[in-house]
Order: C-alpha cells, then sequence, then structure tokens
C-alpha cells in the first residue's frame, strides 16, 4: 500500500516546485508567506500520496488535491466570512491582490490578498507538477507548470535573476524526469540476465547508453539557456501587472509627478527609493512638506484637489501676509529650509506650510488664496523658504470666522456619518481645540494598529461596511484611514477639516541633509481653528509619523522641536514661557463601549468552537475501528454457520493486518500461509505452537472428513494476538487501535467506489440492449 503512494515522486515533486517558487523571494516582501506556500505544497503532496494509496482513478486524484486546496485556503482567508457576504469577501481580497501587483513597485507588500492567490496559484501549480509527474509518471511534462511558476518571477524582474535559480530549477526537473524514468524502464525486465563479466546495474537492464545520453543532453541544455540569453539583445520585459513594471532605480534622474488622488483601498506602500529632493533646515523637529490640500471624500476615496489657479503672484524675500482670522503670536517663530535638488515636476512644489517667505530664484511663483500653498511656474532644483511654527497660546486669539464661508471642509461622509457622529460625541472635549486634541490622541492610542495592509471589509446586520467605518470598527490602516477619520470626526464636531498630501521629513544624515523619498509619501489632516487658521494635527501612530506637533501636547514648546545651532531662526517677540492657562486636552483611552465592538473574543464561543472541533475529531477517530469491527461481523456472519473455523481465520487475518503483518499476495495452502506469518511476526514457542494449532484446525475443516475439525480456534487466536502485541511498541498498538488496517482497506474501497461513480456514469459504454 505504501508503494502505491510513490513517496520518493512525490517528494521530488515537491522539492521542485518549492525550487520553482524561490525566485518569488525577489519580488514580494518579508519570508513568512514563502513557508506559507511550502507547507502548502507539502499538503497537497501528501494528499496525492494518500489518495494514491487507495488505487483510486488519475481524475479522482487531482479532484481530491483540488478540493484539498480550496478548502484549506477558504479557511485561512475567509473563515469569518462563511455566510451570506462569503463571495464579496473573496471578491474584496482578489481586487486587494489585483491592487498589489498593479500600485507597487518589486519588492512589493504581501497583503492578505496577494496571500490568498499565492496560496491557489504556486500550490495549484505543484499540483499540476505532481500529477504528472507522479500520478500519470510523466515527469517531462512536469516542466511546463514548474515552469509557470518560475515565469511568474522572470517575466515581472526588471533585472536578470541570479542563474542560481535556473540551475536549481533545470537540475530538479532532470532528477525527476532521471527518477521516473530509472523506475518506468526497470519493469520492463522480468527476468535478469546473469553477465558473464562485471557490469553497470543500469547496464545490466539496458539502460546505460540512455542515461549517459540523457546526462549529455541535459548538461548541454542547461549551458545552452545560461549563455544564449546574455547574446541575445534584451527586449522590454512583459509584466503580468504594471506596478511591478514601474521603474525607479534611485538613481535620482527624471522628474517626479505627484498623484492628487488617495484611495482607501491602495496603500501608500511604494518601496521606491528615489529621492524626490533634499533639504537642510533650522528645526530640530521640521514639520512635513506639504505639496496640496483639500480634496473631496467619497466611497473611500478623496480626489478633486485644488489646482495651481487663484494664484497671489509673490516676490522672493517678500512677506506672504497671514490669513484672515490668524493672529499673530508673541512667541511665534519661524524657521528656515533650504531645498536642493528637487525633481518635483511644475506647478506642485513641496514646501513646510504655513510659509512666510520664499525665494524661487528666477522662476515666477505665487501661493494660492485657498490653501496657502506655493506653486512654481517651471520646475525649480533649488530654492529655500521660511515658515511659521504654530502656537498654542494663539488659539481664539484672533478674529471669529464663521462656519458659512466654509463649504466641504465640513461635509460629512453619508455612508459613515451615523457612526463617525456617535463616535465624536463619546470622545468629547471642552473647545475646538480640545476636541481636536481628542481625536489625535485617541487615534494614536494603542486600541488602533499601524498596518499597510488594510483588514478585509467586515459584514455588519447583512451590509459590507464602508472603508471608513470598516477602519473604525478594525482600527487597522495607514495615514490616509487614520487622517480621512480624523477629518471626519473633526467635521462631526464641527471643525473645518481638509486632507493634506506630501512628504514626511525623513531622518537626516550625520552631516545634516535630509533626503526626501518617493516613499516618504504622507497623508495628513488639517483643521481650521480660530486664531490659529489652518493647523495640522498628527493621528497617525509614532511608527509611521514620529511625534505629534508640540503645540497640541501638554507643554506648547515655542519652537517646532528645538533649534538647530548655526542656523538662523527669528522670532517677532522676545522668548517668553507661553501661557498653559488653557488646559490642555488629555489624552483619550479606551472609552467604554467602543464603536469597534469587543477588543478581546468571546470567550464562550471559542471555547464551544473547540469542544465542537474535539466532537468531531473524536467522532472521526472512530470511523476506521468501526469499519474494520463491520469487517469482521461481516466475515462472521457469512461463514459461522458451515465453516467456523474458517470464519474465525479470516477475522484472525483481519486483526493481524490491523496490526501490521498484511496477508499474503496469494492465496496458497495452510502450510504455505503459516511460514508467510511465521517469516513476518516473531514469536516466542507459545505463539508459534498456538499459529500451528490453527493452521492445523484449518486444514482438518477444509480437507479432513466432516465433524473431525475442531468447532473453534479463538484461544488459540488469541495467543498470538497477545505474543505479537507484546513485540510492539505501545504507538504500534494505539495505531492499530486508531488506524486498523482493515479500516483503512474498506473506506479506501468505498472512497474509490464514491469517486469514480461519477466518472463511470459520464464514461459508461452503452449496453447492447441500450443501443
Amino acid at each position: 500500500m505504501i508503494a502505491r503512494a510513490r513517496l520518493s515522486e512525490a517528494g521530488l515533486a515537491v522539492i521542485a516546485s518549492i525550487v520553482a517558487t524561490w525566485p518569488l523571494t525577489t519580488l514580494l516582501q518579508g519570508g513568512g508567506w514563502l513557508w506559507a506556500l511550502i507547507l502548502l505544497v507539502v499538503f497537497v503532496g501528501l494528499v496525492g500520496a494518500g489518495v494514491r494509496m487507495t488505487r483510486a482513478s488519475a481524475g479522482a486524484i487531482l479532484s481530491a488535491q483540488l478540493v484539498a486546496l480550496i478548502v484549506v485556503v477558504i479557511l485561512l482567508n475567509v473563515h469569518d466570512h462563511l455566510d451570506s457576504g462569503f463571495l464579496q469577501a473573496v471578491g474584496d481580497l482578489v481586487r486587494q491582490a489585483d491592487d498589489t501587483v498593479r500600485e507597487s513597485r518589486a519588492p512589493a507588500p504581501v497583503t492578505p490578498g496577494l496571500l490568498m492567490m499565492l496560496e491557489v496559484i504556486v500550490p495549484g501549480l505543484a499540483i499540476g507538477v505532481d500529477f504528472l509527474a507522479v500520478t500519470c509518471r510523466q515527469p517531462a511534462l512536469a516542466g511546463v507548470p514548474m515552469m509557470v511558476i518560475y515565469l511568474l518571477s522572470t517575466s515581472n524582474s526588471g533585472d536578470a535573476l541570479n542563474p542560481v535559480f535556473f540551475i536549481l530549477l533545470a537540475a530538479s526537473w532532470l532528477i525527476l524526469i532521471a527518477h521516473g524514468g530509472g523506475l518506468l524502464v526497470r519493469t520492463w525486465s522480468s527476468v535478469r540476465a546473469r553477465a558473464l563479466t562485471p557490469t553497470l546495474h543500469e547496464d545490466q537492464l539496458g539502460i546505460g547508453g540512455m542515461a549517459s545520453a540523457a546526462r549529455v543532453l541535459g548538461i548541454v541544455t542547461i549551458v545552452l539557456a545560461l549563455i544564449v540569453p546574455v547574446l541575445i539583445p534584451r527586449s522590454a520585459p512583459h509584466y503580468f501587472a504594471k506596478g511591478l513594471g514601474h521603474g525607479g532605480h534611485g538613481n535620482g534622474t527624471g522628474v517626479v509627478a505627484f498623484s492628487t488622488t488617495v484611495s482607501l483601498a491602495k496603500d501608500l506602500r511604494s518601496t521606491n527609493g528615489t529621492p524626490v529632493l533634499n533639504f537642510r533646515t533650522s528645526d530640530l523637529s521640521p514639520p512635513p512638506l506639504r505639496v496640496t490640500a483639500g480634496g473631496t471624500y467619497s466611497d473611500g476615496e478623496w480626489s478633486g484637489f485644488p489646482s495651481s489657479g487663484n494664484l497671489t503672484q509673490e516676490r522672493n524675500g517678500a512677506v506672504i501676509p497671514r490669513s484672515d482670522g490668524v493672529a499673530t503670536s508673541r512667541t511665534e517663530t519661524t524657521e528656515s529650509m533650504q531645498i536642493t535638488n528637487n525633481t518635483m515636476r511644475a506647478p506642485d512644489v513641496p514646501a513646510p506650510y504655513p510659509i512666510s517667505l520664499g525665494n524661487f530664484g528666477a522662476t515666477q511663483w505665487g501661493v494660492s488664496a485657498q490653501t496657502g500653498q506655493p506653486y512654481v511656474a517651471k520646475t525649480v532644483k533649488d530654492y529655500s523658504v521660511s515658515y511659521y511654527i504654530p502656537q498654542r497660546s494663539a488659539y481664539r486669539a484672533g478674529v471669529q470666522v464663521s462656519t458659512g464661508s466654509f463649504g466641504n471642509e465640513l461635509e460629512l461622509d453619508p455612508s459613515s456619518a451615523g457612526r463617525v457622529r456617535a463616535l465624536a460625541r463619546k470622545l468629547g472635549g471642552g473647545n475646538s481645540f480640545d476636541e481636536a486634541v481628542r481625536i489625535q490622541n485617541y487615534l494614536r492610542s494603542d486600541l488602533f494598529t499601524y498596518s499597510l495592509t488594510l483588514a478585509p471589509r467586515r459584514t455588519v446586520d447583512g451590509r459590507k461596511l464602508d472603508p471608513l467605518s470598516n477602519f473604525l470598527v478594525t482600527r487597522q490602516g495607514y495615514c490616509t484611514q487614520f487622517a480621512t477619520a480624523m477629518i471626519m470626526l473633526a467635521r462631526a464636531d464641527g471643525i473645518p477639516a481638509r486632507m493634506a498630501l506630501g512628504f514626511l521629513p525623513g531622518v537626516p544624515a550625520p552631516n545634516g541633509l535630509y533626503t526626501v523619498t518617493q516613499s516618504n509619501a504622507h497623508a495628513w489632516p488639517e483643521l481650521y481653528l480660530d486664531g490659529m487658521g489652518w493647523t495640522r494635527f498628527e493621528p497617525t501612530p509614532g511608527d509611521r509619523s514620529g511625534v505629534p506637533p508640540s503645540y497640541t501636547t501638554t507643554v506648547d514648546a515655542g519652537h517646532g522641536g528645538g533649534h538647530v545651532p548655526g542656523q538662523r531662526s527669528s522670532t517677532t517677540a522676545p522668548s517668553q514661557r507661553p501661557s498653559v492657562s488653557s488646559h490642555p486636552a488629555p489624552i483619550v483611552t479606551s472609552p467604554q463601549h467602543s464603536t469597534g465592538g469587543p477588543r478581546y473574543p468571546h470567550l464562550l464561543r471559542d471555547l464551544l468552537i473547540v469542544l465542537a472541533v474535539l466532537l468531531v475529531g473524536l467522532l472521526g477517530a472512530l470511523v476506521l475501528p468501526l469499519l474494520a469491527r463491520r469487517q469482521r461481523s461481516a466475515i462472521s456472519a457469512r461463514l459461522r454457520e458451515h465453516q467456523p473455523v474458517e470464519a474465525q481465520w479470516q477475522v484472525l487475518q483481519t486483526q493481524l493486518h490491523d496490526l501490521g503483518i498484511p496477508p499474503p499476495e496469494s492465496e496458497g495452502s495452510p502450510r504455505a500461509i503459516e511460514r508467510h506469518y511465521r517469516s513476518r511476526a516473531v514469536l516466542p514457542d507459545e505463539g508459534a505452537a498456538a499459529l500451528h494449532s490453527v493452521i492445523q484446525s484449518l486444514e482438518d475443516e477444509r480437507y479432513a472428513a466432516p465433524g473431525t475439525a475442531e468447532v473453534t480456534i479463538d484461544r488459540q487466536a488469541q495467543q498470538v494476538l497477545r505474543d505479537i502485541r507484546r513485540q510492539q511498541s505501545w504507538v504500534q498498538r494505539f495505531g492499530s487501535t486508531i488506524l486498523p488496517g482493515t479500516g483503512r482497506a474498506a473506506f479506501g474501497r468505498g472512497f474509490r467506489r464514491a469517486i469514480d461513480w461519477p466518472f463511470q456514469v459520464i464514461f459508461r459504454q452503452p449496453r447492447d440492449g441500450d443501443r
């Protein structure tokens, strides 16, 4: 039975599939996904080996492997959606995988959706390798699915792969062919001739010449496959998804265009290290460099950001007037920033907000009256700006601005408005500034998890949650989700809020030079506060964005984060200790009843699930023993009336089979059967005598005159079984009880009949009467 599993061939097929998968590590981040794929490949290989042991047809083996893979993938990825929302959950994961491969550059992040697709594609192709190389014993054809797995990497890599990948893959394929071919050819020889002179074993079977030729052809093929591509001019690679074909080699050349569409379904996860610009600053904690602000939110997407229209032309070095309603604080401070090697395409230009003056050389520039963002007439490589550091003490010191002057900045998303308003009421706050800080601290608390992977959209009351509600429930996301949540919560409190896009400043080099790359792209909210104007907040947890702005902490710092010695900084008034008379908003911890539901799972529900699994496992463990018992009962019922010794003998044979001693392949004489069992089992003298007595009684019943044989051999049979069990370990005894060979054989026969029945119905030949 073990031989029918073809374990050696199955093991080689598994190894070959894993080797073909290895180059995917050049396209994807991390390594946990690779182990998941390896385990699944091994799993489908074991399923195939197990079904082959039952002598099932090739179609049945393939079907069993595919069904097993689909079931495991479903349990791993959408086990929480085994209801009416199952298809939509699968669709969401498929769309997430599509977004990842289209929008991400290599090495791409392995999102849940992409992992699910990999768990389907790679083990599915491994099933093809196993089916062709092992089940059908056509190892040469197994190279096709192996090459498909390999091409997933080669066709999406911007550079040539290491030749080691191909060499190992080719070697695995040749080993499969050699092993399978050797097994096939050895079956041709039924009579072995004795050579007169010493010869190789392969030559004795007549395959030495073929093996030598195959080795030469295989080596030549591999060498040519490595050399010829180097000599052929290389064309552009053909990508299965646009995202993995994006350029960006980190050389700083070219012009960077900034996208003004932010989708909550797509991650800001670019791993592109291409520099956008460099800068130096007098600020120890520089703010992000903003590119645009505003936009309109709809169904998980921000779009419609303002352009460079409606500009106020500015002159280099001239102070830019503050917006209406923005007060000048006694401790107001400005910091300076010198930008070099800017590659942002005009009219966009990254700069801190709000700037107090700028110098863009000979390039014409202006400031948007709507957003305060500078824009340039053409791309400028080097420029400098000074910018204000907002002060907590300026809050409500200026002219009150009516909320009627704001439009989209107070609109709530209709799909999530109810949930957002309820959460805003729970967070509370004494005034607008306190409410804003409470929202920021709540989103930065340990309740939320920063992750480049969005949680699958949940279903509540039979309806899929909208993207913002799903974030508030799952509490998992990246900067765009955190910024959107704070914007909507602030609007629910009557605070105008908008989205800002730009770049985080990054970390300075030892010489003080900052390098901003495309991977530093960031999103944050800006809230309009009386006296402070449009003010930046930072709800994204610190792992990504760093510390929150100083004016939102308990003590109002006079500077953005400190002053760099040797750099110029200016203040509009003598430095004073900032006023802390206004009570800052406390950090919000967990509300008693969160909109995301309980933080911990229901213990009773989980306990019931565990008990149910244990019960199902216990019932499953009884299946084979019950089948074995039923098989023995059927034998006794059929033979005990006329052939009682024969019935007991056949029952004894099934019990010996359960203990790992199968019956002889061909039914011979009782004496031959006795020699078979004596050679397979180590019996003491009592056991050997009991076995001989059993065989003698069997001979008498079969060949002697009726009525002369013993009626029962129960005592001798029990003696044989006891002596054999004493020779076995407890593991063998336990296995024979839980997984008896008789039960396995009965289960295999039933399984083959059930699997083969559809094929027999479909391909049944019509009988003469049916024609």
